[in-house]
């Protein structure tokens, strides 16, 4: 098989259930560890001696350009859909969970949890962080995984919505605030 590009490329991935998925090229995705991409096609590469199918996706927020076998098809996923983005506002309203409160374990839980590339646990490990302890400054690191965590959330919405990113940080802000209200 040689590289395939164009329109029509269509790709394969599995679902939920483990049925296979065709995906066109063009079609947005979410990868587990880099966020939001586009399909731009799959390309065969030999490496080690016997070639392999190689899906190439090309993250939105970065610009990178990322190719992964197509045997790794667990790394891929469809946006959120309507449904789900409601049960991740409910999340970002609800109570924050309590951690371990020494730091190295909450930041591995949370890393974790981001890593996942759930947008479920993205929430949570907003809403935790955000909701935590109003009586303090978050240190710098807790800041730079509320940072990250928002903005995966934001951008997944944003491409699942199709708006803007300044309506969907509006409405990610109003469900934190309605925690930050709920837990004073």
């Amino acid at each position: 098989m040689s590289c395939r590009l164009g329109p029509n490329v269509s790709l394969e991935s599995l679902n939920s259930g483990g049925t296979l998925m065709s995906f066109p090229a063009g079609h947005k995705v979410v990868h587990k560890t880099h966020g939001v991409g586009v399909i731009e096609g799959t390309e065969v590469l030999t490496l080690g001696g016997s070639p392999q199918d190689y899906y190439i996706l090309k993250i939105l927020e970065s610009g990178l350009m990322v190719r992964f076998p197509k045997t790794s098809q667990g790394l891929i996923r469809e946006l959120v859909n309507d449904d789900d983005i409601a049960n991740i506002l409910e999340i970002l309203r609800s109570s924050p969970k309590t951690y371990s409160t020494i730091w190295n374990r909450r930041k591995k839980e949370f890393s974790d949890k981001i890593r996942s590339g759930s947008l479920f646990e993205i929430a949570e490990v907003l809403r935790d962080l955000v909701g935590k302890d109003k009586l303090r400054i978050p240190s710098f690191g807790e800041k730079e995984m509320i940072e990250r965590a928002r903005a995966r959330l934001i951008s997944e919405i944003v491409a699942a919505k199709q708006t803007d990113v300044a309506a969907i940080e509006i409405l990610v802000d109003e469900a934190l605030a309605f925690l930050e209200q709920a837990s004073s």
